[in-house]
């Protein structure tokens, strides 16, 4: 199968609709990367991976130089093996001649395959394969070059790892009940039930008499390309917003596009924006709104994305939380990541920048139906489960006391890897909702008919009608 390069979606959202669109970037040059062919029966080419784990050298491991050895002393070739999205094995080796060929090997119980590529300068490679779906077991890889060898197993469909998470109560002590009330009020539903098709009031209303009940928020997303001003008093979208009768969800950013950092944050330097949103809010009688703050920050894609070491994204979220706060205590802050894959922080999962339960109302997660798709329950339900997923996401939720969030969700029909009309999709996420309905807070489908974008809309059938006719049904329906 052929080996793949890392990267990861990279959207944007404009001022009017938001855009979602998604690149792949190319590995960092350290590795080499090649096209190659791994013939293990019933496995197939990963389409994408994320970010090349760093391995750890054994203490005895002197540097290299350009030869790809050191000063008489051979380098002691390494392997590291990590499973990313469940089911994409990626292998990364170093301590190899540069230049020379390297064999890989790999194999399962059933299953079993080689391949050759060329160690890069600085005696690395990396390459990834996908395994058949629910696959189960260990998975062996072994490198060889001449007399230098290094092998490594993973096993693959155990339980999830847990995630690296500062507890806020002591160990053992019982489970906690978010107090507050997200029934859906114009919905009926067990949860707030939202959208988002525009920045205007009109289309959110549109959609819930297409539906059959109201919504219940709208969410919305301030302009971040122009400073200061129109994020921390954002009269467009709010002011349009007045006469409706829910509550806002507004996604807002750590501090406007090229001008902040998250080091500044951090120390504190955009405190007094953050009051002066606050007050903003409390003035237009939207205090009870909920902000999303820095959502989505596990991807290289957002311009605030956290670190590899998450200390000063932590310490700036913790900073925004409670200057808000301090001029609107009525506000219900989000902390939202990104489904299927967290390049960063360090360890693949979203969980190390958890700020803490204080600063915290709802553990979020924007899960679309693309990279990968889920064409089937058993794939829905691998993902779900991983740390990156709505599953895990309502598990961590129900532990800490918090109400879940979905403030982005839905099919897609254009952009990278989507899963189409997919109507099962649909039922699945429901059916979770449904499941999960004691820790649910709010959830918001993502209505975009933008051509070229992600291409989710069901409002009157969209681009997606068999999807639309799930949803309807569903909605309609009620719990």
């Amino acid at each position: 199968m052929p080996a793949v390069a890392a990267g990861g979606p990279t959207w944007r959202r404009s001022r009017r609709r938001h855009s979602r669109r998604r690149q792949f970037a190319a590995l960092a040059s350290v590795f080499a990367v090649a096209l190659l062919t791994l013939t293990v029966p019933g496995v197939t080419a990963a389409s994408a991976a994320t970010t090349p784990p760093a391995t750890t050298p054994p203490a005895t491991t002197p540097p290299l130089d350009q030869s790809g050895q050191t000063s008489g002393v051979a380098a002691v070739p390494a392997l590291a093996i990590v499973l990313f999205d469940s089911d994409i094995v990626l292998v990364g080796g170093r301590g190899f001649l540069p230049g020379q060929d390297v064999k890989i090997e790999a194999a399962t119980e059933q299953l079993g395959g080689s391949a050759s590529m060329k160690a890069g300068g600085e005696g690395r490679f990396l390459l990834g394969f996908q395994l058949p779906a629910s696959f189960a077991g260990k998975v062996s890889v072994t490198a060889t070059q001449g007399e230098r060898k290094a092998s490594g197993e993973l096993a693959v469909g155990g339980p999830a790892p847990a995630p690296t998470i500062t507890p806020t109560v002591p160990a053992g002590a019982p489970e906690t009940t978010s107090k507050l009330d997200t029934a859906g009020k114009n919905s009926g539903l067990p949860w707030m039930s939202g959208v988002h098709p525009a920045n205007e009031m009109q289309p959110y209303l549109d959609f819930g008499t297409w539906r059959g009940r109201q919504v219940d928020l709208a969410h919305v997303f301030t302009v971040r390309e122009q400073g200061w001003d129109p994020i921390v008093e954002p009269t467009w979208p709010v002011e349009d917003f007045a006469s409706f009768p829910g509550k806002l969800v507004i996604s807002q950013p750590l501090y406007p596009e090229g001008v902040g950092n998250n080091a500044d944050c951090a120390n504190g330097a955009y405190n007094d924006q953050w009051k002066r949103f606050g007050t903003f809010l409390v003035n237009h009688n939207r205090a009870d709104t909920i902000v999303r703050i820095g959502w989505e920050f596990n991807g290289w894609f957002m311009y605030w994305h956290v670190d590899a070491d998450p200390t000063n994204w932590v310490k700036c979220f913790q900073n925004v939380a409670t200057a808000i706060r301090s001029t609107d205590p009525d506000i219900k802050i989000d902390w939202t990541f990104n489904a299927h894959n967290s390049p960063v922080p360090d360890g693949g999962s979203p969980w190390p920048a958890y700020p803490g339960d204080e600063y915290v109302d709802y553990i979020g997660i924007d899960p679309y139906d693309m990279f990968p798709p889920s064409p089937d329950e058993a794939t829905f339900d691998r993902q779900c489960n991983d740390p990156n997923g709505l599953c895990y996401a309502a598990k961590m939720a129900r532990e800490h006391g918090k109400k879940l969030s979905v403030g982005e969700w839905g099919v897609t029909s254009c952009s990278g890897d989507p899963g189409g009309d997919n109507p099962l999709y649909i039922r699945k996420m429901w059916e979770t909702f449904v499941a999960n309905k004691d820790v649910m807070g709010y959830e918001s489908y993502y209505d975009d008919p933008m051509p070229n974008n992600v291409c989710s809309t069901i409002l009157n059938g969209g681009v997606n009608p068999n999807s639309a006719a799930e949803y309807k049904k569903l909605w309609d329906g009620g719990v």
